[in-house]
């Protein structure tokens, strides 16, 4: 089967794609790296070229260009593609129904990641698919109940080269988990990321919001990524909530707050413990940032967090739950 893979340009993405390729037992003709928000301008380019199948996998849909992947996604079917899309952050019902209304398989669960979509629907007896997707949302939704995922994921995103990712899916595909090339390049990553803590000691502000501690930090050169540094100062400083600007997008992560809420309000998205939005901090605090005066960068962040997260309010992950739609 030929086909076209449109993934997140992440270890879920990546994983997304493997799982697929065992469930249909072939390969993409070609894998598409890609953010939700770039979604629709991908789709707008895509060409065929004799390729009718579709896949899209570990993308989420913003609000702002969903009319826009509609126009797009329906010039594809019209030209005779068949289009299947799995994804597990939160959608709105309408999203569903315009989709499908459209000629597009709907795979949504958000019990789950984007590979263990995929696995569950298309290729739930594959024990191999299992495993990766098992090790990929133990850091994906921020489960961390499985030790692979936390060595995998420093390995998917040891290198940001697309190369390296479809190399790792090709890894995937034939049953590959892990080899002794990534003991030493794991070794390596976590050495960059214990010298890099120093850095991200110097890159945070520590504030309180009706009675929540919130940390707010702004990008820093090189390793840690933001998982394992919002793990480590949320843990040193006892906070609820972590939010990171980076110049071009801020993320939030917690382990009980719905930080969702506060990347839509922002016009983003994502997991209700891990999302994010388009933030674009003005040119000169950034310029400040880059030559290591990071002070007043932070500060224009923080009144942003501030804002938002008092206009939105805390919402524990339970309470979400609790009122979100069961996923179908």
């Amino acid at each position: 089967m030929e086909y076209y893979a449109i993934v997140h340009n992440d270890f879920d993405g990546t994983a997304s794609a493997a799982v697929y390729a065992r469930a249909v037992k072939s390969l993409p003709k070609n894998v598409f790296f890609t953010e939700p928000n770039k979604l629709h301008s991908l789709l707008s380019s895509l060409e065929l070229r004799g390729v009718y199948n579709v896949m899209i996998a570990d993308l989420g849909i913003n609000a702002s260009t969903f009319d826009e992947i509609i126009k797009n996604l329906k010039k594809l079917i019209e030209q005779g593609a068949n289009v299947e899309w799995f994804d597990h952050h939160v959608w709105k019902d309408e999203w569903k129904e315009e989709l499908r209304k459209i000629g597009v398989s709907v795979y949504h669960d958000t019990s789950t990641c984007g590979a263990g979509v995929i696995y569950k629907y298309k290729n739930p007896n594959d024990d191999f698919s299992r495993r990766l997707a098992s090790a990929d949302c133990s850091v994906d939704i921020w489960l961390h109940d499985d030790p692979m995922g936390e060595k995998l994921r420093r390995i998917v995103e040891n290198n940001k080269d697309y190369s390296w990712k479809n190399e790792l899916i090709k890894m995937f595909y034939n049953g590959i988990l892990w080899n002794d090339t990534f003991d030493k390049m794991l070794e390596e990553v976590v050495s960059r990321e214990l010298e890099g803590y120093k850095k991200v000691m110097k890159s945070y502000k520590l504030i309180q919001i009706d009675g929540h501690k919130v940390v707010v930090a702004v990008r820093w050169k090189g390793p840690p990524d933001i998982s394992y540094a919002s793990q480590f100062l949320m843990t040193r400083t006892n906070a609820s909530v972590f939010a990171s600007a980076n110049g071009r997008s801020i993320s939030f992560r917690s382990k009980e707050i719905d930080v969702r809420q506060f990347a839509v309000k922002l016009g983003g998205g994502g997991h209700p413990l891990a999302a994010g939005a388009q933030l674009k901090v003005p040119i000169i605090y950034r310029f400040l940032n880059r030559i290591g005066i990071k002070g007043p960068m932070l500060n224009w962040v923080t009144k942003i967090v501030q804002n938002t997260i008092a206009d939105v309010g805390f919402i524990t992950y339970q309470e979400s739950k609790k009122s979100s739609t069961p996923p179908y």
